[in-house]
């Protein structure tokens, strides 16, 4: 037995995501001996972030939710250490330009309603009603914080308020979701080229959700040091309470003693017995190659293998020899579409056409990057099976036909880039990363490169897709398998209901206090 590793603990993590990490954090403050595995050399995840000649990148590019004052993801980090990283909220949010148009999104979204109205007169009365709309939802967004507690955890009286209070929460949305963004805006607009300014996105949701979190100022910039500040941050807790986390070692399967999960055993061999296992991990893979097939029932593993799944993506992060002010770059995100590009084609894949996120992480925190210059990251969408897997073909090997097509992607990205917004962007690359779907694939193990795993559609809720327990007694599932949706808000609510379910059985007075703090008492 390595000396680092124990034979027996309360609970297994496998992965050290943001949820795993989460749920270790809790269960190890409410006394409970954890151990959580990572395959990896890093903990984090998605958002492991990493650095290149001294400039700190990170892996996902995003704005965060819910992480101010009265959000869940403060009030969990609180209870967990009041010490933990703090995020400022963004002023300047979401830059949107096409061909033919340029609009920013602050905190004050009433500018750029404003704005619209000066440019379409036409639609004046269609843009007040979305914006009027979208304030709504900003004000019940904000009541979502004391919503997030699974219903598994939930008695029938507790089932009954909580239908009940997201009856009234999501009543304003009902009419809105899964709309299609062309039905949606033509409800407000019949006529106007106002529409094509927000065509980009795939339904009416997305256009009315950001406006609500403007108008909520639920929008803050990562942590100083990125993104990564939190998953370093949530191992020095766990580790200091006396739990602990392995880097660098894989499961290779959970153990089974009569239809119970009793722990996992290493890749190299080694076991660790536990009485629960949490699996913050890839659940094709859980059911798959780390369980005896005949334990999970044919018809979950064909729903899962046939889920609606996020799709993966391009990054492309550089690191600049100037600052990225310098460039016309400021701290807000810029989602640049084309206006002669069908939106089929604008969701594809095509380094051309695809529609495009740049982020400059240096414009809100100067510690990213060193001194006098900056960092620039552009995404997309982008889908596995693109040109024969990336080049990779059926065998997925990376060579050097890969890495050639990959970089032949990026130098098209960072042409359009040059052309709609820094024109010697090119001149001032001293570093480039490039992450494909393969990446993706590689280092989170999620089914064809996924960013976020199950799309929260009505085909997928319909088949049940997220769930906390499994066909297996004393596994449960946590990360963005367990719920639909992804980014942080999603991945610590996933972490802190597994840590509910658990603590429930376990530490009545923790579980108490968790559920409390988790329903905004």
């Amino acid at each position: 037995m390595t000396p680092e590793i124990q034979t027996q603990c309360d609970v297994v993590v496998i992965g050290a995501g943001i949820s795993g990490l989460t749920a270790a954090a809790l269960l190890s403050k409410a006394g409970l001996h954890v151990v959580v595995v990572e395959a990896r050399s890093s903990v984090g995840g998605c958002i492991a972030g990493f650095e290149r000649q001294g400039f700190k990148f990170d892996s996902a590019i995003h704005w965060l939710n819910q992480c101010g004052e009265d959000g869940f993801i403060y009030k969990i980090f609180n209870y967990l250490d009041a010490g933990f990283p703090k995020c400022k909220t963004l002023t300047r949010i979401r830059r949107i330009k096409g061909d033919s148009f340029d609009y920013l999104l602050t905190n004050n979204p009433d500018d750029l309603r404003d704005q619209l109205i000066k440019d379409f007169p036409d639609a004046a009365k269609g843009i007040r009603k979305l914006f009027a709309c979208g304030k709504i939802f900003g004000d019940r967004l904000r009541l979502y914080t004391s919503l997030m507690r699974a219903r598994e955890t939930m008695s029938l009286l507790e089932l009954g308020l909580y239908g009940l209070k997201m009856g009234y929460w999501a009543l304003p949305m009902f009419r809105h979701i899964g709309v299609p963004v062309e039905k949606g805006l033509y409800r407000y607009f019949k006529n106007s080229n106002i529409k094509k300014i927000f065509s980009s996105e795939e339904e009416m949701l997305g256009v009315l959700i950001p406006i609500g979190w403007a108008y909520s100022k639920d929008y803050q910039a990562p942590p100083v040091g990125g993104s990564r500040a939190f998953p370093i941050w949530l191992n020095k807790l766990v580790e200091s309470s006396g739990s602990k986390v392995l880097l660098k070692h894989r499961v290779e399967k959970v153990l089974v003693d009569t239809d119970k999960a009793v722990g996992i055993c290493l890749k190299n061999g080694e076991t660790i017995l536990s009485r629960f296992v949490l699996a913050a991990c890839d659940v094709e893979t859980l059911y798959e190659k780390m369980l005896p097939k005949e334990l999970i029932p044919l018809n979950l593993r064909k729903r899962l293998h046939n889920a609606d799944l996020y799709d993966s993506a391009v990054m492309i992060n550089i690191g600049l020899d100037c600052e990225a002010a310098d460039l016309g770059f400021n701290e807000e995100m810029i989602s640049i579409s084309r206006d002669d590009v069908p939106k089929p084609d604008r969701l594809s894949g095509d380094p051309h056409k695809v529609n495009l996120c740049i982020l400059s992480s240096s414009s809100r925190d100067p510690t990213l990057a060193p001194k006098g210059k900056g960092t620039l990251t552009i995404f997309c969408q982008a889908k596995f099976d693109y040109r024969d897997n990336w080049k990779t073909g059926n065998g997925l090997e990376r060579g050097s036909t890969y890495n050639a097509f990959k970089r032949e992607y990026a130098h098209i990205l960072i042409g359009r880039v040059e052309k709609t917004l820094a024109p010697e962007l090119r001149k001032h690359i001293e570093v480039m990363d490039i992450a494909t779907p393969i990446t993706y694939w590689r280092y989170t193990g999620n089914r064809y490169g996924s960013t976020m795993g199950a799309r929260p559609t009505k085909k997928n809720i319909k088949s049940k897709i997220a769930h906390y327990r499994t066909p297996v007694k004393n596994l449960l599932l946590a990360g963005h398998w367990s719920e639909y949706g992804g980014g942080l808000p999603i991945a610590v609510k996933a972490g802190t209901n597994t840590s509910l379910l658990i603590l429930r059985e376990t530490a009545e007075i923790a579980y108490k206090e968790l559920r409390d703090l988790m329903d905004g008492k």
